[in-house]
């Protein structure tokens, strides 16, 4: 399994000769940058489909610690995401602020015991 993650990377972050004349604007961005995004956008997705995989063979239910683990991969994706996207740091410290306040929620809330 861990062969074909990294083939498949490899095959997306491969140069390809004729490809800058199909994308005819990329807004400022490189084909590296647009593959590296897509890496990172497919990798989450594979690790997003692994856990929930996980969750439903455990068989344990939707609970909150699986909410906490999903949550948390997702804005590390997202975070992750915007970096490899090429935005420069004024246009994404907005952006990873608010993540890190949801990752802050997300780590910080708790179960009330009675």
């Amino acid at each position: 399994m861990r062969k074909i993650v990294m083939a498949f990377c490899a095959s997306l972050t491969a140069p390809r000769p004729g490809l800058a004349q199909q994308l005819p604007d990329l807004g400022g961005r490189s084909t590296m940058e647009l593959y590296l995004s897509l890496a990172v956008l497919v990798f989450g997705l594979i690790i997003l489909g692994l856990q929930i995989g996980l969750m439903f063979k455990i068989g344990k239910g939707w609970g909150p610690n699986t909410i906490r683990v999903t949550g948390l991969t997702l804005v590390i994706v997202s975070g992750v995401f915007l970096i490899t996207a090429g935005y420069s740091q004024d246009q994404i410290a907005p952006m990873v602020g608010l993540l890190g306040t949801i990752a802050g929620y997300l780590l910080g809330k708790s179960e009330k015991q009675e």
